[in-house]
């Protein structure tokens, strides 16, 4: 996951971008200048105090957001650890995909819900303070109801019916619970998304047309980047043509050599990395049991004149990120799993034990695989 941790809540990984430094220093900007607009007195220190808890509960606002959809998905028995907090909420790098419409529906819906009640309780609490008499009471007043905006506009963006946005992933739920096939959900998602896409770009067009350019051009490149997002579901229903079929076993690495969490990473880092090795990631063995997998993305992240130093156990991915497969699970379902524990590989054990280890390269083969057999297929057949 990228961005850096800074607090757990609820057992979640908090995790953000660097870029929300620049995002909370213009909200700050913006809410003292609405501040010294409401009440000329507190300009100043004071103005730029209430500017700067704006701009923090606006980036409260965007954990609430995703926190929701982890806290949902956790209640209906998916495994999330860690939270990404983007700038307008919607879908993160470990964002959760149920295997019930329902269930996910209900995770998508819940990010948008909790904005939504927050802008209109924040807007209340904004006209009775600006109702009440004073400098500090206006101040008040507008800073709520900045909040309370930026709510609204987190909710009502997440539900334009576009994925990655929550409102696409709803599109997607629907259409996969009144059909049952999650492929065809997919292209419900997709078909929505190029419409919103197409009128977000519309729109755009019209609006610089009419000479707000800077405007326009930022709506109508906002559609665009919804309908390359739309692109990528069709390249991924592709994907799922190809290989849904296919279980973990079709692309398992057997007889994967395990480590030991006290081994040092310069007894077998070089391995690892090599053009040549048999894998790319490796099991923890301690006391023959399980307890992490250590892969090509860990060894990197660690400099190579600290290797002698630094200890299997300092950088492998352990529990709960660490999940166990089994051979007969869908071969999609395998890859978003080792995509949510952002690892190279997971475990794959049967009723005897570990039997090998799932990995993103390991995957990659089995794709590359099934597409010159289906080349393959064409040029005989033609």
């Amino acid at each position: 996951m990228r961005g850096l941790r800074i607090a757990t809540i609820a057992g979640f990984e908090i995790h953000v971008q660097l870029g929300w430094l620049l995002v909370v220093a213009i909200i700050a900007a913006l809410s003292t200048a609405q501040v010294g607009e409401v009440a000329p007195d507190l300009a100043g220190p004071a103005g730029w105090l209430i500017g700067g808890i704006a701009a923090l509960g606006f980036f409260g606002s965007a954990v609430a957001h995703d926190l929701a959809h982890a806290v949902v998905a956790r209640r209906r028995g998916l495994v999330v650890s860690a939270v990404q907090v983007s700038f307008f909420g919607g879908a993160t790098p470990d964002e959760p995909v149920a295997r019930r419409p329902m269930d996910d529906l209900a995770i998508a819906a819940a990010g948008p819900a909790v904005n939504i009640l927050l802008g209109v309780a924040l807007l209340l609490v904004s006209t009775g303070a600006s109702a009440a008499s004073g400098q500090l009471a206006l101040a008040a007043g507008s800073l709520f109801g900045v909040l309370a905006i930026l709510n609204l506009l987190i909710g009502g963006l997440n539900l334009v019916p576009a994925y990655p946005l929550d409102g696409g992933r709803i599109v997607r739920d629907i259409a996969w619970r009144r059909t049952g096939d999650l492929t065809r959900g997919w292209r419900a998602a997709a078909a929505a998304g190029r419409l919103s896409a197409f009128s977000l770009i519309g729109a755009g067009l019209v609006v610089a047309a009419g000479g707000d350019i800077t405007n326009g051009a930022f709506v109508a490149i906002s559609g665009w980047f919804l309908f390359l997002s739309a692109r990528a579901i069709r390249d991924r229903i592709e994907v799922d043509q190809l290989i849904g079929d296919l279980t973990v076993g079709d692309a398992l690495e057997r007889d994967v050599p395990a480590v030991t969490p006290s081994l040092t990473l310069d007894t077998f880092a070089a391995q690892l990395l090599g053009e040549g090795s048999p894998t790319t990631v490796v099991p923890v063995v301690a006391d023959e049991r399980l307890v992490g997998v250590v892969g090509v993305g860990q060894v990197r992240r660690v400099r190579p004149s600290t290797w002698a130093t630094k200890r299997v156990a300092d950088v492998m991915v352990r529990p709960p990120r660490l999940v166990q497969l089994s051979a007969t699970d869908s071969l999609l379902s395998g890859f978003e799993r080792i995509r949510r524990a952002r690892a190279d590989g997971l475990p794959v054990s049967g009723p005897d034990g570990l039997l090998g280890m799932l990995t993103l390269r390991s995957i990659g083969g089995a794709v590359r695989a099934r597409r010159e057999a289906r080349a393959a297929g064409t040029t005989s057949d033609a």
